[in-house]
């Protein structure tokens, strides 16, 4: 069986005599993350001598990195939380900001409104007395 094909069945008897993944040589393994899948897997310790190197790859399949890459995945989450929190809390500051200015904006309409209200009848009775004043009533 050529080394390349081996690994799968390698991956049943990976561990040297320290109880550490050993690739074909018995070289301690070192763990690298995916580019593609982002999962963890385990590679000859030589991979940048291509002299050196065996190619072996087993996928790490283990509680412990598990453990921190769900530990990883819940600070992130984590964080983006409170990102979200924080942001939550600037719109509702925005929020009670604009609810005031459209309070003040709703009473300066009603003002107007009065005056405008003033301004007619003071308007109709100028022309009352006016015109009273033309019919010779006043």
């Amino acid at each position: 069986m050529s080394q390349r094909g081996a690994s799968s069945s390698r991956s049943e008897n990976a561990q040297n005599s320290l109880g550490e993944v050993a690739c074909y040589h018995n070289a301690p393994c070192v763990t690298n993350r995916s580019r593609k899948s982002g999962r963890m897997f385990y590679g000859c310790p030589h991979w940048k001598d291509p002299s050196k190197n065996c190619k072996f790859f087993m996928w790490v399949e283990g509680a412990a990195v598990d453990e921190v890459d769900e530990r990883r995945e819940i600070l992130r989450l984590e964080e983006s939380l409170r990102l979200v929190e924080a942001k939550a809390e600037r719109r509702k500051k925005e929020r009670k900001i604009i609810e005031e200015e459209l309070r003040r904006v709703n009473q300066d309409v009603i003002a107007i409104r009065q005056m405008f209200i003033v301004v007619v009848l003071l308007n109709a009775l100028i022309l009352v007395v006016m015109l009273m004043n033309r019919w010779g009533m006043y």
